[in-house]
């Protein structure tokens, strides 16, 4: 078992390296498996393609950025100031990952699906999970939690990755939507 990780992780970590260098589409198995030092039904038995390696590693970027968020906004005292906080931490978060740096001319269009799916499994249940503490604390009133989270987040997230938002309208677009998603007023959001 501990073997199997550690190949699992060589692996991954080869394929880092040359995607880097070369770019993902530049990279074939066979030099990721030939850096790794394994033979190519290793490199299968660990992952189904290329395309899962990048999933992979966007679902630990994704997971490791939601964990710090979210012990971020735990130190905050109210639901207004983490939905706040988590926007605004969407919003730096589009500069860029690691798995983006793999397409040298452009992103695929099975990577946009697999961004948008990963950035929905790590990070809406967070968003969520403050709707649902703000009710409880009656700043929000939404009569669908969860659907309006989803909505607020899909909305929102989808705007920041088309339009790289840097400055003060898109930051009061994000605000005047989320405290209408959750029903409050707009001034009691501070972004």
């Amino acid at each position: 078992m501990a073997g199997d990780r550690a190949t699992k992780m060589l692996i991954l970590s080869s394929a880092r390296t040359l995607f880097s260098e070369k770019g993902y589409d530049e990279t074939p198995v066979e030099e990721i498996c030939a850096l790794a030092g394994v033979a190519k039904g290793t490199f299968f038995y660990h992952f189904e393609s290329k395309q899962y390696i990048v999933r992979y590693i966007m679902a630990m970027q994704l997971k490791e950025f939601g964990d710090k968020l979210k012990e971020q906004m735990d130190t905050l005292k109210d639901a207004i100031s983490k939905v706040e906080y988590y926007f605004s931490a969407l919003i730096e978060s589009n500069r860029g990952n690691e798995a983006q740096s793999y397409f040298k001319d452009r992103e695929a269009e099975w990577f946009k699906t697999v961004m948008n799916e990963e950035r929905m499994n790590a990070l809406y249940p967070l968003l969520e999970e403050v709707v649902y503490e703000g009710i409880s604390e009656g700043f929000f009133r939404v009569k669908n939690p969860g659907a309006c989270a989803a909505i607020a987040f899909l909305g929102i997230d989808a705007f920041i990755h088309r339009n790289v938002p840097d400055g003060d309208d898109a930051k009061k677009g994000i605000q005047e939507m989320t405290a209408k998603m959750l029903g409050i007023r707009e001034s009691a959001f501070a972004m």
